[in-house]
């Protein structure tokens, strides 16, 4: 496995401009697929060896899920607060059971496949239940009584579109659990839930990413890692992609009272700042992790995805990633 691996968390900026709408979905299949083609060619023009298909075509990141699915309803939508920074959105409701998805991520994904050269992986970002759960009014006790069962029955209209995306060629899926942050308590059954997903797939390479959200920029939620590891020992994943470089805590307390032996993801890169990092500021910001992890299950990104950042500091800011990563590996062969 490479040294210092460089990789985008998720989201990347779109070239085109989209109306959005909430009522129903607004970028076509074929619009789609091109923004796929784009944002993939764009991400290994910059260099990075691991690219994702960039999530342009996502309305948001649980909007996308359930305005395409049975048993979900945009209309007449519920205002949720989520987390003591003001952040607020409206949540669909739950009306009948879950299923029937035409979320097309197979078809995605080889379409991202097909436009990144042999050498560059390509995994399929996707949210996780708890979050889809989370951000979703229950209106059907009666079917799911809970959050959890709420959770179980994504896990299962997921599982149907994973089982195709794997079965396309993809061995590098990420889930996304953002909510964790907001509910640190709820990790441990979130935990639970994902295993028992990542249990009923075919066994390719699991991540798992966990941030503090990131709408417009900003952090909403401000639970601490720390305060997770009960649920983070549970996980049967292969990698682990946090936030680092801004929180308001030490990160490597995490590796004192949890024994991780997969992979760190690790946001080294502020996608919340416009100012562009130098290889020594990444440096920097890599060095407490090596104590803990060697070079070999380090990959170093942005704390989150760059769906909200400007294109030009985008791309910026992934350019020095690489050259940073570069010179860390020629740097550990000349030592």
């Amino acid at each position: 496995m490479t040294d210092f691996r460089a990789t985008v968390v998720g989201s990347y900026p779109r070239n085109v401009t989209v109306d959005d709408t909430m009522k129903k979905p607004s970028v076509s299949d074929e619009e789609a697929l091109e923004m796929i083609r784009w944002a993939v060619k764009d991400q290994v023009a910059l260099g990075l060896p691991i690219v994702g298909d960039g999530e342009g075509y996502r309305e948001n990141m649980y909007w996308f899920y359930q305005k395409r699915m049975d048993g979900v309803s945009m209309e007449n939508m519920q205002y949720k607060i989520f987390g003591d920074a003001g952040f607020g959105i409206e949540c669909a409701r739950l009306v009948d059971k879950l299923g029937g998805t035409r979320w097309q991520l197979a078809r995605k994904w080889k379409t991202a496949r097909e436009n990144a050269p042999a050498n560059v992986q390509v995994k399929q970002t996707v949210t996780g239940p708890h979050m889809l759960a989370r951000f979703t009014v229950n209106e059907r006790p009666d079917l799911y009584p809970d959050d959890m069962a709420v959770a179980r029955a994504y896990t299962d209209v997921l599982e149907q579109e994973l089982l195709e995306v794997i079965d396309a060629g993809c061995d590098y899926i990420q889930f996304d659990e953002p909510v964790w942050t907001l509910s640190p308590d709820e990790s441990t059954w979130g935990a639970e839930v994902l295993n028992e997903l990542i249990g009923r797939l075919p066994r390719v390479r699991f991540g798992l990413h966990v941030c503090g959200g990131n709408p417009h920029r900003k952090r909403v939620y401000f639970g601490k890692y720390t305060d997770m590891v009960e649920g983070f020992s549970k996980l049967k994943i292969d990698e682990l992609s946090l936030e680092h470089c801004t929180l308001h805590y030490n990160l490597m307390d995490l590796w004192e009272s949890w024994d991780y032996k997969g992979d760190l993801t690790l946001g080294v890169i502020d996608q919340r700042s416009d100012e562009i990092e130098s290889p020594e500021v990444i440096w920097a910001r890599t060095l407490p992790a090596l104590e803990y992890f060697g070079p070999d299950r380090l990959l170093l990104s942005s704390e989150c995805g760059c769906g909200h950042v400007p294109l030009e500091i985008t791309r910026a800011k992934m350019k020095v990633l690489c050259e940073a990563c570069q010179q860390f590996r020629t740097e550990k062969r000349g030592r």
